[in-house]
């Protein structure tokens, strides 16, 4: 039987999940929970918005590469959007809400 439990910190949010297939004891600071419970907090947990910035900046590194092979360079609204999602990932940017926008071209 597989055991579920969460992690909260003082404001209630998810910090940490962990399962384990079978019987354990349940670390400190980790309160168990159901399937659904341990299903739904693990869904928003992945896809915090610091988890959708470290997988657009993963998206730019590529387009960097790209850029600098072929003799281009950022464009201002490419380094806005770069910085902005580093602020995002790193925990610097708290007042977010959402990602920005991709600029249209890695040179504008």
């Amino acid at each position: 039987m597989t055991i579920y439990a969460l992690q909260k910190n003082a404001s209630g949010t998810v910090t940490g999940l962990a399962s384990w297939g079978n019987s354990t004891t349940i670390p400190d600071g980790y309160v168990s929970c159901t399937a659904d419970e341990y299903a739904a907090a693990k869904s928003t947990f992945m896809n915090s918005l610091k988890d959708q910035a470290i997988g657009a900046l993963t998206s730019v590194r590529g387009e960097a590469a790209l850029a600098i092979a072929m003799g281009n360079t950022f464009g201002p609204q490419m380094r806005a959007y770069v910085s902005t999602l580093q602020g995002i990932a790193e925990g610097t940017d708290t007042a977010s809400a959402v990602l920005p926008a991709v600029p249209a071209s890695v040179t504008s």
